[in-house]
């Protein structure tokens, strides 16, 4: 598929879901009811709440944390807030109208920075709604899933560089056609090297129809899902009923075609 029809395609998905996230936007959350309060109090006493094991992992290996500035995008729209969340306070007991399960899950996100995984593994986490990995190799490094959009994903591969050192990218892998897996790639490679081939892409075979299909509607569900998970802009509050990362303002997504096809 040529991409001026994606364009159009995403396009058009673009004014969808912007209309649909208005609508949203305009619901006012409620308190919790009696028996909402009653199910999530019990969930404490029922699941182990007292291990603290995945905090401990989700804090192993951190090397610098992420910057606490907004990011924002060539016409100054918020691309990433990270003060949006800062009601979510690991330690800090679930409110009522929240499952504990959730909250705590909500905790465990909001854990981020640069992560070393193992030698030669890196990780930005929690700074946009996918994490990007990075492997450190002899001729240079490869991204693995380049986040949602470019700016998150330009800012957390600088944030590798000011650890780790310069180092150039050859080759970026897309694990799956989810947006946020690819849409900031034009935050770490430059579109002349990777026509040039000095940058490979690595995606999924059938990644192309896939990555169309599941952002534009009618032809898939990704939309919808893309209002739980993105939000439209407004205040985070944990009766929000929304529990997304950040404030990506819906835009054209853009994607360099893969040159080579990972098979199973």
């Amino acid at each position: 598929m040529k991409l001026n029809q994606i364009a159009k395609h995403l396009a058009m998905a673009g004014v969808l879901v912007s209309l649909s996230a208005s609508a949203f936007a305009q619901v006012q959350p409620n308190d919790a009811t009696p028996a909402t309060r009653q199910a999530n109090s019990a969930l404490y006493n029922k699941l182990p709440f007292a291990d603290k094991t995945d905090f401990e992992n989700a804090h192993k290996g951190f090397i610098a944390a992420l910057p606490s500035s907004m990011i924002k995008g060539e016409q100054g729209n918020v691309i990433w807030d990270p003060a949006k969340y800062d009601f979510v306070k690991e330690g800090q007991k679930s409110p009522d109208s929240v499952n504990p399960s959730l909250w705590r899950q909500s905790q465990l996100i909001n854990i981020g920075g640069l992560f070393k995984v193992t030698d030669g593994v890196y990780q930005i986490r929690n700074l946009d709604l996918s994490n990007m990995t990075i492997i450190e190799g002899d001729k240079g490094i490869t991204i693995i899933d380049p986040l949602l959009s470019a700016e998150p994903a330009k800012e957390g591969l600088d944030l590798y560089y000011a650890n780790r050192g310069k180092k150039p990218v050859v080759a970026v892998l897309f694990t799956h056609s989810h947006v946020d897996h690819y849409g900031g790639i034009r935050g770490v490679v430059d579109e002349a090297d990777v026509k040039s081939g000095k940058v490979k892409i690595y995606a999924p075979d059938g990644f192309m129809k896939e990555a169309v299909s599941e952002i534009s509607w009618p032809y898939g569900d990704e939309p919808p899902r893309q209002l739980y998970v993105r939000q439209p802009a407004q205040a985070r509050r944990e009766r929000s009923g929304w529990r997304g990362s950040g404030d990506h303002h819906l835009r054209r997504y853009r994607y360099a075609d893969p040159a080579d096809k990972l098979h199973h």
